[in-house]
């Protein structure tokens, strides 16, 4: 994953010095190459003139402008999860420089395929298929829940067992942490509470909280280092009876860390479906002449979410899928360089930075400590003649900045191959074909042998 990353910057870098060196200059009256939006989604937003989810370094001259709906599905980990968006976009160029963009997503719909594997589904409000198709409230591991005489168990990891968590609505807060699985007078407890009084929050402010800082503590519903997400315990095994206690079951396979979508990471449902989730609004500027062969140009974007978690209903978007609920929203800048390296060919070369602001509830508390997005992608297109333009792409979204550590990481990296078809130049149709590389399978896992040799 890192290798395929690493391979994808230094192409770019290459490339970006390849079109500078051999750009070639095509007379507009004989050039077969026409403009439209990108697509996006999974990372770069849509909106900007450009290919499918790489922008170029080409903008609209003034007074033109286009309209674009497009649907895209597209592959995501941790849950292998089906993502489909339909993102709406109008830009309109002010000059021979500048374009002005506006996009909104008018409909998502998520198919999470592995529920087990992402922390939403063992949130107090919700279940999963514990076997033979029996609902449960999943095991995890939490922070130690509040109440009286916590002693030494406070702020500690300790194990949820299946079905103890009672089922408690969204803000979660001053509800029941069930009761670990014990009954009054049972011998051999290691956790507990007297009365079995333990309650979910409330929330615990951290150092460096904030809009763009850490996330905050919940205790009985999040996880020991931090965020309403709670660890997941995939597979669980019992200690025999000793003459002391009772048979005991303890978590076998199991994270600490949450684990999480970066775009949708509260999501609950099997398949959860949402309608304008996010609007993007921003401009591109091109540095160099319209006419240069050598295009270089930069995108500055603005991303905010109708949907935050600051209420029920918002949150309730927000387990459907419909997005982070960035408190304040989000701000992107993509540095853009492309090349005519001849009539019928052409490259461009993206390299950005999203800064992402984090999701807090009605209390002000920070949910989630959302990792920012180092975008990096090259696209080639070859305008074989004005109706005609086959495509080719690779783009990478990698997770940076300080943020909720995440267990099943997984920095995509996508390829895309595909055509543009434009029966008239003011008009025209794209269809391509988009393919997640590094996707979370038994391959991508290190085993480990604890077995020690005697």
């Amino acid at each position: 994953m890192r290798l395929a990353s690493r391979a994808l910057i230094a192409a770019l870098v290459s490339l970006v010095l390849c079109a500078a060196v051999s750009a070639q200059t095509v007379r507009p009256e004989t050039d077969p190459r026409n403009q439209s939006p990108a697509v996006g989604t999974g990372g770069p937003e849509g909106g900007p003139t450009g290919l499918f989810t790489i922008y170029d370094g080409s903008t609209l001259r003034r007074g033109e402008f286009t309209f674009s709906i497009a649907y895209s599905n597209y592959d995501r980990d941790p849950g292998n999860a089906d993502f489909v968006d339909v993102p709406l976009s109008f830009n309109v160029g002010v000059n021979d420089h500048l374009e002005l963009f506006f996009k909104t997503n008018g409909y998502r719909g998520v198919k999470i395929n592995t529920p087990q594997n992402l922390s939403g589904f063992y949130l107090p409000n919700s279940q999963l298929f514990c076997g033979s198709g029996v609902l449960c409230s999943g095991p995890a591991i939490v922070l130690s829940p509040s109440g009286p005489l916590v002693g030494t168990l406070a702020n500690t990891a300790v194990f949820r067992p299946t079905n103890n968590q009672p089922f408690v609505q969204f803000p979660f807060s001053g509800g029941s942490a069930g009761t670990f699985g014990l009954t009054p007078g049972q011998i051999g407890q290691q956790f507990g509470f007297p009365g079995f009084n333990a309650q979910l929050g409330p929330g615990v402010v951290q150092p460096n909280s904030g809009t763009f800082g850490s996330a905050d503590n919940f205790p009985g519903i999040g996880s020991p280092v931090g965020s309403i997400l709670p660890g997941v315990v995939l597979a669980t095994t019992v200690l025999p009876a000793t003459a002391l206690t009772l048979p005991i079951r303890i978590p076998l396979t199991f994270t600490v860390a949450p684990t999480y979508l970066a775009d949708a990471p509260f999501i609950n449902r099997l398949y959860g479906e949402s309608s304008f989730n996010n609007f993007v609004v921003g401009a591109k500027v091109r540095f160099t002449g319209p006419n240069n062969p050598l295009g270089v140009a930069v995108i500055g974007f603005y991303r905010f979410y109708p949907d935050k978690a600051d209420d029920f209903s918002g949150f309730n978007q927000m387990q459907r899928g419909a997005g982070p609920g960035g408190d304040i929203g989000d701000f992107g800048v993509i540095g853009i360089v492309d090349g005519r390296l001849g009539k019928h060919v052409n490259v461009s070369a993206n390299g950005g930075y999203i800064l992402n602001s984090n999701p807090k509830d009605g209390n002000d508390f920070v949910l989630l400590d959302r990792p920012d997005e180092f975008l990096a992608g090259v696209g080639f297109d070859f305008p074989v003649n004005k109706h005609f333009q086959p495509i080719f792409e690779v783009n990478s979204v990698n997770y940076v900045g300080g943020r909720t550590p995440n267990a099943f990481n997984n920095n995509p990296v996508d390829a895309l191959a595909g055509v543009k078809i434009y029966p008239r130049r003011w008009f025209g149709i794209g269809l391509a074909y988009r393919r997640h590389l590094n996707e979370q399978d038994q391959d991508h896992f290190d085993p480990a042998d604890f077995n020690i040799p005697i």
